[in-house]
Parts: C-alpha cells; sequence; structure tokens
C-alpha cells in the first residue's frame, strides 16, 4: 500500500481519539507520516504507531510552516494525504505543502480541495467514533489501538485541576476537599499542574513532560480532573478516571471505553454551549458557568468511592442535573 501523510488535530485529548484511526490505517498502510505540533510528538514516543513516522512543527509556526518542515514533508514522499482538523485553512496548507490527492470531511466549503470527502454528520457523535468513519474512505475496517491494561497499580491519586479556559476548571478548593478525603482514606495524593498553584500541603508537580507524567499515570490508581487532555492521557495509561464536565459535551468529548471511568456533567438548558463567556449566560457568583459552579465535592467523592471499590465498569456518565 502507498505512504498515507496525516495532519493531526492541534489539542491532545483529539490527538488521542485519533488513536484508533490512525492504528487501523497502520495495518494498511506501508508508511504513514503523522504531522503534530512539537508540544505533542512526545506522546507518540509514548504511545507508538506502527510503521510510523513524526513528522513534527513547532507550533507558532502553525500555518505557514517554516523550510525544515517543509523539507520533511517532501522527504516522506507521501502517495496521499488525510486531514483530520475541520478548517478549511488546514487543507489548503497541505495542498500547498504538496500533499495530493488529499482526503478528509467536507466541511467549511473545502470540498473543492479534497479528491475523496465525508459529509460532516448533522448530529455529532463520540470524537473517537467520528474519525472512525474517516476509514470509509480507504475501505479500511476499525481496529482498536491496544491500551495498556490494568498493571500493578500504587495506593496514588492523582489530581489535575487545569483546564484550556478557567471557566472550564473546577474550583480549585474543591479539588483540595477531595484530596483531603483520598488521603484520609490511605492513598498518597500529588496534584500535577500547568501553573504554580497555592501550597495546600500536597504535592505539586509544575508542567511535567508528557513522558514524566504518563509514567505517573501508569502507576496512579485513580485520575481526578476537569474536561481536559490530561483526563484523556490517564485513560491512555489505563488508569481509573474521574471527570468533570461543565460547558463541554461529554457525548463528544468524554470518557472512551479504554479505562474504568465515570463522568459527572450537569445538564442545563443552554448545554453545551459555545463557551463564549459570559456572553450567553451568566456567571455564578463565584465567577463560574452554573454547570460547573454546581457541581459539588460530595458529588465527586461519592463518585471516587465508587469506582475505588468498584471492579466493574460504571456508566458512561453521571448526570446530576
Amino acid at each position: 500500500m502507498p505512504a498515507l501523510f496525516i495532519k493531526l488535530p492541534n489539542w491532545m485529548g483529539d490527538i488521542l481519539f485519533s488513536y484508533d484511526l490512525l492504528f487501523s490505517l497502520s495495518q494498511h498502510f506501508d508508511r504513514l507520516g503523522l504531522c503534530v505540533s512539537t508540544e505533542h510528538e512526545e506522546l507518540f514516543s509514548i504511545f507508538p504507531i506502527p510503521k510510523a513516522q513524526v513528522i513534527a512543527y513547532p507550533p507558532e509556526s502553525w500555518p505557514h510552516w517554516d523550510p525544515e518542515t517543509i523539507r520533511k514533508i517532501e522527504d516522506f514522499r507521501a502517495d496521499l494525504g488525510l486531514v483530520l482538523p475541520n478548517s478549511i485553512g488546514s487543507a489548503m496548507v497541505l495542498r500547498w505543502a504538496g500533499i495530493s490527492p488529499l482526503y478528509g470531511y467536507d466541511h467549511e466549503h473545502r470540498r473543492f480541495l479534497l479528491a475523496r470527502s465525508l459529509k460532516a454528520p448533522v448530529f455529532r457523535t463520540h470524537q473517537t467514533d467520528y474519525y472512525l468513519e474517516l476509514l470509509k474512505l480507504f475501505g479500511v475496517p476499525a481496529q482498536r489501538y491496544p491500551v495498556e491494561g490494568a498493571a500493578k497499580r500504587e495506593p496514588l491519586a492523582i489530581i489535575h485541576p487545569g483546564a484550556s479556559k478557567i471557566e472550564r476548571a473546577w474550583h480549585l478548593n474543591r479539588f483540595v476537599e477531595i484530596a483531603k478525603n483520598l488521603r484520609e482514606s490511605g492513598l498518597d495524593v500529588a496534584f500535577v499542574s500547568g501553573e504554580k498553584i497555592v501550597d495546600f500541603g500536597f504535592p505539586v508537580l509544575v508542567k511535567p513532560g508528557l513522558t514524566e507524567f504518563a509514567n505517573l499515570l501508569k502507576r496512579c490508581t485513580v485520575f481526578i480532573g476537569n474536561d481536559s487532555g490530561p483526563l484523556h492521557l490517564a485513560q491512555q495509561c489505563g488508569a481509573k478516571v474521574i471527570g468533570i464536565y461543565g460547558p463541554g459535551d461529554p457525548k463528544i468529548t468524554g470518557l472512551r471505553g479504554v479505562s474504568q471511568g465515570e463522568t459527572i456533567f450537569h445538564f442545563f438548558p443552554c448545554s453545551p454551549c459555545r463557551q463564549k463567556f459570559f456572553t450567553e449566560c451568566a456567571p455564578s457568583p463565584n465567577g463560574k458557568p452554573f454547570c460547573i459552579e454546581t457541581i459539588t465535592a460530595g458529588e465527586v467523592w461519592k463518585a471516587v468511592e465508587k469506582i475505588l471499590k468498584d471492579g466493574v465498569d460504571t456508566p458512561p456518565f453521571r448526570n446530576g442535573s
């Protein structure tokens, strides 16, 4: 089979959602060229894709790739390309870089740039399934990426209180309340954060590398965090997870079936929103959307207790509205 060049998404969670697609394609192509930002390049050392060559570019260079990136793309000698981001700009950049024919979703009126395309579904499914639909363009059956099973775990809980937007993040003091409960239950607790946070008497790992973070997640008993890339990284590492969702849509970016997990989500009439804070809803007195504000520490702790004692899979998500 020919060599396939793939432009990957820009967010870590979306890249992890594409793993089943990438693995399936790797079983039917001689070579895959995976084009990804250097900030996520390390993922493919932790979770390798067979027959794949990573072509990394500096994130600040997108969408105007530097000459070195263009040289790498030319040296790969792709026979065809697949664009995963939905923007017309992504398709235009790949065509400009010489990738043709190009496949992908017919989105943002970019069909004229694509040799083969699929209509984007009217009602979105989970992002993993959204990517897997693209296999129809190649006549390739879907296969699941093999995720490590539940290895021997340490009595360790990892808490990641951050999110891509502060409004999407549950209150830090509530995470601390959960941490205290975990410690009283006999677990060690560590926070992982993208920035320094107030010392609440727990160790804090600030901006770890992806390999260091993944090694920690492969050892922990449970991970607790917001709707963010680290939540999906924890699942990829086989950890039990608690996902706290506010403005996002767990039906699209929720937990996958690769590890035991429980999502806590309060449905409001405006859910899920476009996250243009706060033009479409008023903030709570604490400056959060009410969909995240109304999730209590008691509710999260109940889910933690359940997942720690349960030996079976939990429901896809807990709607506490």
